[in-house]
C-alpha cells in the first residue's frame, strides 16, 4: 500500500525526451478506497518534468485519443486529441479549445537522479490494471516498492 508521502519512480529521465510526452498507467486508491487506474502523461520542457492526469477537463476524454500522441505538431503545448484542447506545458492551463481557462490535474513530479519521480499520490499495487479496456492504453504499469 502507498502513502501518500511517498515517492515512486516512473521512468528513466532519458524515457522523457525534450518536446515528447509520455503516458503511464500506475495504480492508486479512488474515493471509494478500492485500486484504480491513475493514467499520467509526463513531459518535459525548458529542463524541467511535468505530469498531469491524463484526463481533459472538458469531457473527461483522455489526452491521447490517437495512441501515444500527446503533443500538439510543433510539440510546444499538451493537445487534447478528442476535442482540440490545447495546454501550457508549464502550467497545465487550457489557452485554446471548448474547456479554454480550465486547468490539467497536476501530479507531483520531479528528477531524482536519474529518475522521474512523482509523489503526492496514494498509489497501491496493480490489481487487474492489465485487463482489456475498451481504448488503448499505455503499455506501462509502475508499482510502489
Amino acid at each position: 500500500m502507498g502513502d501518500a508521502s511517498d515517492i515512486f519512480a516512473v521512468c528513466h529521465v532519458n524515457d522523457v525526451i525534450k518536446r515528447r510526452a509520455v503516458g503511464f498507467v500506475l495504480a492508486r486508491r479512488n474515493e471509494a478506497g478500492k485500486t484504480a487506474p491513475f493514467p499520467i502523461v509526463v513531459t518535459r520542457e525548458a529542463g524541467r518534468v511535468y505530469a498531469y492526469l491524463n484526463r481533459c477537463p472538458h469531457q473527461g476524454a483522455r489526452l491521447d485519443f490517437e495512441p501515444r500522441q500527446f503533443l500538439d505538431p510543433g510539440g510546444k503545448r499538451l493537445l487534447c486529441g478528442k476535442h482540440g484542447a490545447e495546454f501550457e506545458i508549464s502550467t497545465g492551463l487550457c489557452l485554446e479549445g471548448p474547456c479554454k481557462g480550465a486547468r490539467l490535474e497536476r501530479v507531483e513530479a520531479f528528477v531524482d537522479g536519474d529518475e522521474v519521480c512523482i509523489s503526492g499520490v496514494d498509489l497501491v499495487e496493480e490489481d487487474g490494471l492489465d485487463r482489456e479496456e475498451s481504448d488503448e492504453t499505455p503499455e506501462v504499469a509502475v508499482l510502489p516498492e
